[in-house]
Order: C-alpha cells, then sequence, then structure tokens
C-alpha cells in the first residue's frame, strides 16, 4: 500500500501547485441562466475563450436562483445567449434552439420534445443506479483494486477521443479533480466489500453536505441560515437520515454495528462532492468542456487505480493473469465479471455521461438536480433484485430522508421567507 499513499500524497500535495480561480464564481449550482434587464443577446454561439483576470462580481438582483446564489458577471457575454445549467459537478450551455421540423431527425425530435431530454437523464440516474450492486458483484470475485482499474481503464479509453479538446488553462486542477474523483471511485470499491450496495449509494448522497462546507470554507460562500436556508434544511435531512441508518440497525449496540465500510462510503461523498465543487467551477466558465474534464477524472482514476492495484499485490502472482485486461474479458471463468466491469466502465461512467451532459442542457437546473437525485433510490432497487436484500424499517427511513435532502436543496430561499422574515422581525424588536 505505500505506492498507494505515495500517489494520494502527490495530488494532495498538489493543492498549492493546481490554483482554481475563484473570485469570480460561486457555483454550487448554477441555474438556466436569463438575461438581464434590457439586455439583448443575438440567437448565436460563438466559441468559448477565457479572458485574463475577471473583475470583481456582484449578484445580480435580476437572477432567480433556487439552489444557490449565483455570480455571473462573466455570464453577461453575447457569447453565451442562453446560459448554462448545472446540476451534480456538470455544467453545460442550455440548448433550445431546435432545427424547423422537417430538417429534425428522430433523436432531433426526441431531444427537443418536453419529454425527451428528461427520459434521457432519468435513465443516466437509472444506469449510475447499477454501479453499486454490480460493483459488489465483481468484488465478490476480484479484489477491488483489480475491477476498479479495469473499469477505469476503459472508461478512458472511451472518454479518450475527448482528452485532446481540454482547455490548457484548465489541465492542472482537472488533475488535481481526478485525484479527488479517484478517491470517490477507490473509498466506493472498498465500501462495497463490507457494506450494502443501497447504504453505500445512500452514505454517498452526503454531498449534499460535503459541497456547502466546502463552499463556505473554500469558496467564503455566505452559508448562513438568511443566506441558503434550503442548504441547512437539506443538511439536517442528510445527518438526520444517515443517523438513522448507522444507529438504529437491529439489535445490539449501534456504535458497534458502524464499521470502515461506513466511514469509506462517507468518505466517497468527500472525494465526489470536492470533484464537484472543482469541475463545476472550470465548466462553468467554459461549458463545452464538459467531457474533456470528465476524460481527465476517469484517466486520472484509471492511474491512481492501477497504483492501487500495483500496490495490493496480487500483480504477477500465480492465479492472477486474469484479474486485469485483457485477461479479464478473455477468460470464460470470469465473463460474468468482464460483462459487469464492461457496462460500469464503457456505459455508466462514459456513454452515461455523454447522455448527461445531453439531457442536462435542455432543462432548468432544479428539474436537473431533481431527477438525479433519484440515484440511490435505483441503487436499493438493483440490491434488493439482484441480492435479495431486506430492508429494516430504518433502511426505508433513513433513505427517504437523504433523498429528501437532496431534493430540498433544490427549493427556492423564498420558500423559507416566512421563518427568516420572522426572525429578522424578533431581532428589530
Amino acid at each position: 500500500m505505500n505506492l498507494l499513499t505515495w500517489g494520494w500524497l502527490v495530488c494532495l500535495t498538489g493543492i498549492n501547485l493546481f490554483p482554481v480561480e475563484t473570485s469570480a464564481f460561486s457555483v454550487s449550482n448554477i441555474n438556466h441562466l436569463t438575461p438581464r434587464a434590457g439586455v439583448s443577446r443575438p440567437q448565436r454561439r460563438i466559441p468559448f475563450h477565457l479572458s485574463a483576470a475577471p473583475p470583481p462580481t456582484t449578484q445580480d438582483e435580476a437572477v432567480d436562483a433556487p439552489a444557490s446564489v449565483v455570480f455571473y458577471d462573466d455570464f453577461d457575454d453575447m457569447d453565451i445567449p442562453d446560459g448554462v445549467v448545472c446540476a451534480r459537478g456538470v455544467c453545460v450551455l442550455a440548448e433550445d434552439d431546435c432545427a424547423v421540423p422537417e430538417e429534425q431527425t428522430l433523436l432531433d425530435r426526441f431531444l427537443c420534445s418536453y419529454i425527451g431530454p428528461r427520459l434521457m437523464l432519468a435513465g443516466a440516474s437509472v444506469l449510475y443506479g447499477t454501479n453499486f450492486p454490480l460493483g459488489a458483484i465483481m468484488n465478490e470475485s476480484l479484489p477491488p483494486s483489480a475491477t476498479t482499474s479495469a473499469r477505469m481503464l476503459l472508461a478512458a479509453v472511451a472518454m479518450s477521443p475527448f482528452l485532446p479538446k481540454l482547455n490548457p488553462e484548465f489541465a492542472k486542477p482537472a488533475l488535481f479533480g481526478g485525484c479527488l474523483t479517484a478517491m470517490g471511485y477507490i473509498t466506493q470499491s472498498q465500501a462495497l466489500m463490507t457494506t450494502s450496495p443501497a447504504t453505500v449509494a445512500f452514505l454517498g448522497a452526503a454531498v449534499v453536505v460535503v459541497c456547502p462546507i466546502l463552499e463556505a470554507v473554500v469558496n467564503k460562500k455566505p452559508m448562513g441560515f438568511k443566506d441558503a436556508p434550503q442548504t441547512w434544511l437539506a443538511a439536517i435531512l442528510c445527518l438526520s437520515g444517515v443517523g438513522v441508518l448507522e444507529l438504529f440497525q437491529n439489535d445490539g449496540d449501534p456504535l458497534a454495528q458502524m464499521g470502515w465500510g461506513d466511514i469509506l462510503a462517507l468518505l466517497q461523498a468527500v472525494g465526489f462532492g470536492s470533484s464537484f465543487i472543482i469541475t463545476e467551477r472550470l465548466m462553468s466558465k467554459q461549458p463545452d468542456q464538459a467531457l474533456p474534464l470528465t476524460a481527465v477524472q476517469v484517466s486520472t482514476t484509471a492511474a491512481i487505480s492501477a497504483v492501487w492495484a500495483l500496490g495490493d499485490g496480487w500483480i504477477g502472482q500465480p492465479g492472477t493473469e486474469s484479474f486485469g485486461l485483457p485477461g479479464l474479458l478473455l477468460d470464460p471463468e470470469y465473463s460474468s465479471v468482464a460483462v459487469a466491469v464492461l457496462w460500469t466502465g464503457v456505459v455508466t461512467t462514459a456513454l452515461n455521461r455523454v447522455a448527461e451532459t445531453t439531457g442536462l442542457g435542455r432543462m432548468t437546473t432544479t428539474e436537473a438536480s431533481v431527477i438525479l437525485a433519484t440515484e440511490p433510490l435505483w441503487a436499493a432497487l438493483f440490491a434488493a433484485l439482484w441480492f435479495n436484500e431486506g430492508f429494516g424499517t430504518n433502511d426505508y427511513v433513513g433513505g427517504a430522508m437523504i433523498v429528501l435532502a437532496c431534493l430540498s436543496n433544490t427549493l427556492d430561499p423564498s420558500v423559507f421567507n416566512f421563518i427568516t422574515k420572522k426572525n429578522e422581525v424578533e431581532e428589530m424588536s
């Protein structure tokens, strides 16, 4: 494991080496942006370019931002007529310019319909949900380092055509974000060794707590109750849900039943949540970088997973020839594992991101966030179907509270005016 530790140190020491500009953006969740009053934007698209140091930014009162406070001075630009949509670490240009009916292909008609992009994003959420039970199935046959490195290598190969399109100025922060993504995938894989897939998925949804904390600490974003009441509600629901899941398991001492798998499942939220902050910050500057940044993330994860596999000690040992690629894909004994590795690497990691970015650009951030919040529910459903996994009352209650936390984070802060204004009146009196 010394090599793996060394790899993490390289990533972590890159914090000061990979600076990311934070002065102009606060992007925990950026909504579909509307033009400022009196500004007319022509319906044309011009390739993005990055300017030098952006000027200080102020909040635009004309923007209604359900999920966050939005700062977007650089977005008031003729290059971005339709604004930007962000959800769960991905930002894309809003797409609402459909071709005339006679020029539309079948795919165009699907994407230009109301239900089409929403079905596409819902399908992406369903596919993401399969990663958890399939990860547990793969780990039953092979070391987690072998399955993770094989899966990420396939994803990296599938996404490799997008690597040359990465903006060179994003290389260093993208690499650091890839290290954090690797932390998420590796801790997730290790957690699935001892913890049920449904629980790992629900605990992973704790990103709704991780991201606001990072926004407050790193970006200095105001996160008081008056500033972001929906975030406080989400945090309370999420932490309560985690408590119900972990402290009310069957009989016996609740704390004694918590193991390393649960801790690792929470660490995956830290890894993924941290990478979301970095990638959203980069994509908000240049939304056409979603797929190139994803390519960097999976490539970096593949490299770190290879270091993990090397440190695990199984490489070169007798009987492990089929643990890696391409042997895994050619050995009939591991055919089911090979299918799972191909599915989670090519379909749910690479192709699913393409589908997610395609659908995301044709709806609002709030809609997208609600749809993607269903991922742990699908993971629990597949775990029940494939593992005959039984659920107790604590699983239903705790899981529901965590999903509600994800949904509540999309509420408009004005919904809480009856509370915040009441507090202001009490303070004045």
